[in-house]
């Protein structure tokens, strides 16, 4: 039984038909219209296809800026003038403690040498404010001189934006977790809050060293040695840290705290200049390669 109407074999072979007469129209054009050809694709010279920059070529290397080095070395300057701060600040607590036990020391001695250590520590800090965006600006400079030289795409914002990162959540977990811990788990767990932090730029320039194909060992050294004088800031003292009201047979050992931040601090100086100029060498080498194999693909590209 069937419900719908019954197929027509005769309509079916009439639709066929009209499709195939639709399918062979042709248009023509009116009569005294000139009809163009189709022009056919024009072929690229193998000189236009090198010639042109687009992201990947191996022609497209461009040169990285100046800039970075002279980041770089403002960075080494300040980062020894923070150093010759806590050799400062030694000397004076040093001599203290050397005048304390010879023949005692005045009260108007005392308040002098607190004083230019207020003093060196007010520079100190200045100092530390400095150095954090020009840092910053050299990470972004050496993110976008590897994009230059090797077309890889590496976002400098985000690189950049690494360091400020790392640096305040450091500071946040030593001021808020570190300093109001009652026991040394609490300590120890806001230092190890801080080590993540301060591996945050650490992997940051490690992608950007990678792109670059630059050494590591550097940059690793400079992590290492920031983790140890994160520790000598927080667990022994240093210029920003020392305690003032501390009583005279302890001035002895603050000298010595701060020389071994100071050692810590010229340790550090040489590793990140170290480290950075590893990355630049890198970016150099990188660039001189694919530009020197470009202008060899063009020179065969024009001999042909």
């Amino acid at each position: 039984m069937t419900t719908g109407p019954e197929a027509r074999p005769g309509s079916t072979q009439r639709r066929e038909e009209a499709r195939a007469t639709i399918t062979k129209t042709t248009i023509t054009p009116a009569p005294g219209t000139v009809v163009e050809p189709d022009p056919e694709p024009k072929r690229r010279s193998l000189f236009d296809r090198f010639g042109s920059r687009v992201h990947g070529d191996l022609t497209a290397a461009e040169p990285p800026f100046e800039v970075v080095r002279v980041l770089r070395l403002s960075i080494a300057l300040m980062l020894s003038a923070l150093c010759l701060l806590t050799v400062g600040g030694a000397i004076l607590v040093l001599l203290l403690w050397q005048q304390d036990r010879a023949s005692g020391v005045l009260s108007s001695q005392l308040d002098r040498t607190w004083e230019l250590f207020d003093a060196l520590r007010v520079i100190e800090r200045w100092l530390a404010f400095a150095v954090l965006p020009v840092a910053t600006a050299w990470i972004a400079v050496a993110a976008m001189n590897v994009k230059r030289a090797t077309g890889q795409r590496r976002n400098p914002i985000v690189a950049a934006g690494s360091l400020p990162i790392g640096v305040i959540g450091a500071w946040i977990c030593g001021r808020e977790i570190i300093e109001n811990a009652d026991d040394w788990v609490g300590e120890a767990s806001g230092f190890v809050l801080q080590a993540i932090f301060v591996a945050v730029p650490l992997l940051a320039l490690l992608r950007v060293a990678q792109v670059a194909e630059s050494r590591n060992r550097p940059l690793r050294a400079a992590y290492l040695v920031a983790i140890a004088f994160l520790a000598q800031l927080q667990f022994l003292g240093g210029l920003s840290t020392v305690d003032q009201s501390s009583p005279p047979e302890e001035w002895g050992r603050l000298g010595a705290y701060l020389i071994i931040a100071a050692l810590l601090q010229v340790l550090g100086a040489l590793s990140v200049n170290e480290a950075a100029r590893a990355i630049e060498e890198g970016t150099q080498h990188r660039f001189d390669l694919r530009n020197r194999f470009g202008e060899s693909l063009l020179a065969q590209a024009a001999r042909g």
